[in-house]
């Protein structure tokens, strides 16, 4: 069964690429998903906002991927990894 937040594999592509993008973008999506409590706990709403509205992105990127080219999926991939080693550099 699948649902929004694990669509099934494309029938055209490298399946393999797919199931990258997809641990990339779960990856950030968690991220933004901690920081969202933290941005919570602390009071700091325009920072929840903004991380909602990078969340809601990125989960309608990683919806994408299903009809995603490999091409599209090969960007994606490059641009969260990018993104989530940005985050992760931010926290340290």
């Amino acid at each position: 069964m699948n649902t929004p937040e694990t669509p099934s594999t494309p029938s055209t592509g490298d399946g393999a690429a797919y199931e990258d993008a997809q641990e990339v973008l779960g990856a950030v999506l968690a991220w933004y998903s901690r920081a969202m409590m933290e941005a919570r706990r602390s009071g700091d709403e325009q920072r929840l906002e903004e991380l909602t509205e990078r969340m809601r992105a990125c989960a309608e990127d990683r919806r994408r991927l299903v009809e995603a080219t490999p091409e599209e999926i090969e960007r994606t991939t490059e641009l969260y990894g990018e993104r989530l080693r940005d985050l992760e550099a931010e926290k340290n």
